[in-house]
């Protein structure tokens, strides 16, 4: 697990926010003992005996290794220390406490037992009594546990969102890749080009491309860690495995140190992932990427790559026959370049999808159709050439007519007369009887079908045809899982600033926009302000309506806050019953209306019933600071937000406290709206 300085950041970010919340201070090491990121304050028993410590805190990150959960061990010095085990993907961290004591009695049997040899005196354990803070090993391990799931969620989240976005980068690297390949590339360069797409995208150690020749497959370019122990190495044709592979055109991946050598590899070759490239039915292309570890994906998105890199081939050996295939390849990149601006939206993907293939294909008519949510019938969701109004009645359904048919066999179809084909009348809204139908898919998933009608010349759709329209359903294939790829990781990243319960935006969020904010404000000499309010009494309402209650108050507050706030302001869950409003360019003035205004709507609009809660409303109190007159930092501004807070409710509650120096001075008594200065 190789971690960036990003990372190491954001593990650091994490031991400080665990410190803040807890008081518990953790080290951050990886699998293999090796710190990552120290604790906030250095375990002074690590001074007093450094490689005794040292040794301790390995055995405790070895063995915490072995649970799932939470491990509390004593250690040389009768202290006690928590190891917590974090796992996310291939990867696991360990985070380890500081020591900490649970009574004196440990440190008197410590004094007694090894005191004398660490140079230690009974002054020395006097001093140790009074400075420690005594723990409790139950109210420890609940924190540990409850760190474990928040650290273990945060930095899966994390994963899951990088591995998503690469997935997508790699995706459209390859797109961008072979998009920019012109009628005068020779195989060399697409060699070469498959060459650079295994070893720069997929970290590729050895990579070579092999084609046949009357009973072998022979190394005509390859590169890499071990290019001089393979490039000379032919493969037999009549392998097992080999011809297994090329006779249903499927990857396969061979680890077996036997069979490697069987194949003619020396043993410095682990392992060999292997992907067939048909060029055309007798014409095989192999590439080999040795030692490598692919994941599923890689391998899926590797073969659809070489379905694309076989096309470009075959249309090189093809280009001196053939003029028309030249046209075909230019009207494929152009194809793809038009689509790639859309892969961001899905409805403007799939209607530049049927726009792109009428246009090229001379078609009047153009649709594509998905499956409704029973699954049982194809609707049409984007068209050309037809009435939208016609179009959105047609249904089809599920192996049923062209469409159907292709949908559910995931196979091209060309017909040339549909009467004479299918038995079916003609229907009016089409011209002739010549029609394709293409599935799109995402893997080897089916999720839509493409149709086209009418050529403008009149005349059928021919073989040339289909196999450009297979050739270019294969582009919109990447084209599709990109865009896939791409919602997900929006998707994790609205959950990444979200609240789940609220939907407002959550404290990271609120911190990042704090400090940008602040850093504007810096720049142009501005204002704005901090609003801290907090929820009156939640402790008891949750305590006699329950917890269910207490999140239904939670959301309403969200709600009416987001109805109250001006479209520039930024309202967050700060945390339990606690929010925060960040105010642009906003003084304490206008952020004091604002907060009111904010403060009676929750009082007069939360209309919720309860039985034992004995206040009448649900009310907050609120705390305004601004910069720079009420904090020149950002710790400054939201500890005088705070103190206002705190103003407001031993005032009464139910207030707006704006931030002055006067709050320091004997609390009186003002009515619920007034302004304090």
């Amino acid at each position: 697990m190789n971690l960036s300085i990003a990372d190491i950041t954001a593990l650091t970010e994490i031991r400080d926010s665990i410190y803040g919340l807890t008081k518990l201070d953790f080290a951050i090491y990886n699998h293999i003992c090796r710190q990552l990121v120290p604790s906030i304050a250095e375990d002074h028993l690590s001074l007093i005996g450094k490689e005794e410590y040292n040794n301790f805190i390995k055995y405790g990150i070895e063995n915490s290794l072995l649970r799932s959960g939470i491990s509390i061990f004593k250690g040389p010095m009768h202290q006690y220390q928590c190891f917590i085990p974090v796992r996310f993907g291939d990867a696991v961290l360990v985070l380890a406490g500081t020591s900490l004591y649970i009574s004196d009695k440990d440190i008197e049997e410590f004094f007694s037992a090894k005191g004398h040899g660490y140079g230690l005196s009974l002054q020395d354990q006097k001093l140790w009594v009074e400075k420690i803070s005594w723990n409790d090993i139950a109210s420890i391990s609940d924190a540990c546990n409850n760190i474990q799931r928040m650290v273990n969620l945060f930095l899966s989240d994390c994963y899951e969102k990088h591995t998503n976005i690469e997935k997508y980068r790699r995706t459209m690297t390859v797109i961008d890749l072979l998009s920019d390949i012109d009628q005068d590339i020779t195989e060399e360069k697409v060699f070469s080009l498959l060459s650079e797409i295994v070893t720069l995208l997929y970290k590729g150690d050895t990579v070579s491309v092999m084609v046949r020749t009357i009973d072998k497959y022979v190394p005509v370019l390859t590169n890499g860690r071990d290019k001089e122990k393979v490039e000379s190495v032919p493969i037999g044709s009549n392998n097992v495995l080999i011809s297994d592979a090329v006779n249903n055109r499927r990857n396969f991946i061979c680890s077996e140190p036997k069979e490697l050598m069987r194949l003619g590899y020396p043993e410095e070759v682990r392992s060999l992932h292997l992907f067939p490239i048909a060029v055309n039915g007798k014409n095989i292309i192999l590439l080999c990427v040795f030692n490598t570890e692919l994941t599923r994906e890689d391998v899926d998105t590797l073969s659809k790559t070489g379905i694309f890199i076989g096309f470009i081939l075959k249309t090189i050996k093809s280009q001196k026959a053939y003029g028309k295939h030249i046209e075909d390849m230019a009207a494929l990149n152009l194809a793809t370049v038009e689509l790639s601006p859309s892969f961001k939206d899905t409805d403007a993907l799939f209607d530049s999808i049927v726009e792109i293939s009428a246009r090229h294909m001379n078609a009047e008519k153009a649709s594509i159709m998905v499956p409704q949510d029973d699954g049982q019938e194809l609707f049409i969701k984007a068209v050309k050439g037809l009435n939208r109004l016609i179009a959105d009645k047609i249904r089809v359904k599920i192996g049923e007519g062209i469409a159907g048919k292709v949908y559910q066999e995931g196979k091209a179809m060309i017909v040339s007369d549909i009467e004479k084909n299918l038995s079916k009348k003609k229907r009016a809204h089409y011209k002739t009887g010549s029609f394709v139908s293409v599935p799109l898919k995402i893997g080897s998933e089916t999720i839509a079908v493409l149709n086209l009608a009418d050529k403008v010349s009149g005349e059928i759709f021919s073989e040339d045809d289909m196999e450009f329209l297979r050739s270019f359903a294969s582009y919109v294939s990447i084209a599709l899982e990109g865009a896939h790829y791409y919602r997900m990781s929006e998707h994790l990243r609205t959950l990444s600033i979200t609240d789940s319960l609220t939907g407002l935006f959550n404290r990271r969020y609120f911190d990042d926009r704090l400090f940008e904010e602040f850093q504007r404000a810096v720049r142009y000499k501005s204002v704005f302000s901090l609003a801290i309010f907090d929820i009156d009494d939640f402790k008891i309402f949750n305590d006699t309506e329950g917890h269910v209650a207490g999140d239904d108050v939670l959301k309403s507050i969200a709600n009416v806050s987001k109805e109250s706030l001006r479209s520039i302001d930024i309202v967050a869950r700060y945390g339990g019953e606690e929010f925060s409003v960040i105010m642009p360019l906003t003084d304490h003035d206008i952020a004091f209306q604002v907060a009111e205004r904010l403060r009676e709507n929750i009082r007069d609009l939360i209309q919720l019933r309860w039985e034992k809660f004995p206040n009448e409303n649900i009310t907050v109190s609120i705390g305004i600071a601004t910069y720079p007159k009420d904090g020149k930092d950002i710790r400054t501004l939201i500890d005088n937000a705070d103190k206002a807070l705190y103003k407001a409710k031993v005032s009464g509650k139910d207030r707006t406290v704006v931030w002055t120096e006067s709050l320091s001075e004997p609390l009186k008594d003002k009515p619920a709206s007034d302004k304090t200065f």
